[in-house]
C-alpha cells in the first residue's frame, strides 16, 4: 500500500549519500513491536504523528518513540491555534501521508507537509523508523538523519513530552 513512500525515502537516502541499513521484519503497528523487531530501545525509534488544526493545514511531528507529542508547542512553532489542533484519524493519515498508522514514516510523504522534529531524536547515535509499510524500517545514524530533516527545512524544537 505505501511502497511509493518506501521508494521515496530511498531516494531521499541515496540523492543525500546517506548510509541506511534497510530491515524487513513482521508486520509491526506499535513502537514496541517495532523497537523489538529491529533490535533496538525504544528511544531510537522515531514516531510520526500526524497532526490538524482548524484550518486544514497539516504537519508531522517527529518524536522518539518512548515519548508523547507535546501538540500545544507544535501549535505554537506553527503559528496554529492551540484550542484546535488534533491529531489525524487513521483515514485522514492514509489519505494525507499515503501509509497506515504504525508505517508513517517521518518524512517523504504522498503529499508534501511541514515537519517539526523533537530535539531529543538527536541525543541518540543511531534512530530506527518504519518506512511507509508496517514491514519495513531502516535504522541510519543520528548525523545523517539530521541532514535528511534539514533538506527538509523541518522546524527543531521541543515537540515531545513523558508518557
Amino acid at each position: 500500500m505505501s511502497v511509493n513512500e518506501l521508494e521515496n525515502i530511498k531516494n531521499i537516502f541515496t540523492k543525500l549519500g546517506l548510509h541506511p541499513i534497510y530491515l524487513e521484519h513482521e508486520p509491526v503497528s506499535t513502537s514496541e513491536q517495532a523497537s523489538q523487531a529491529r533490535g533496538t530501545q525504544l528511544k531510537q525509534g522515531i514516531k510520526a504523528i500526524v497532526i490538524i488544526d482548524g484550518k486544514n493545514q497539516w504537519a508531522v511531528i517527529d518524536i522518539p518513540a518512548n515519548r508523547k507529542a507535546n501538540t500545544k508547542s507544535a501549535a505554537t512553532a506553527l503559528g496554529w491555534s492551540k484550542k484546535e489542533i488534533r491529531m489525524g484519524t487513521p483515514e485522514e493519515v492514509l489519505e494525507i501521508t499515503g501509509c497506515e498508522i504504525g508505517a508513517v514514516p517521518p518524512f517523504g510523504h504522498k503529499t508534501s507537509i511541514q515537519i517539526l522534529t523533537d530535539k531529543m531524536i538527536f541525543e541518540n547515535t543511531e534512530n530506527a523508523f518504519n518506512i511507509g509499510l508496517r514491514t519495513n524500517s531502516v535504522k541510519i545514524p543520528t548525523n545523517e538523519i539530521h541532514q535528511v530533516f534539514v533538506s527538509m527545512n523541518a522546524i527543531e524544537g521541543d515537540f515531545s513530552k513523558e508518557q
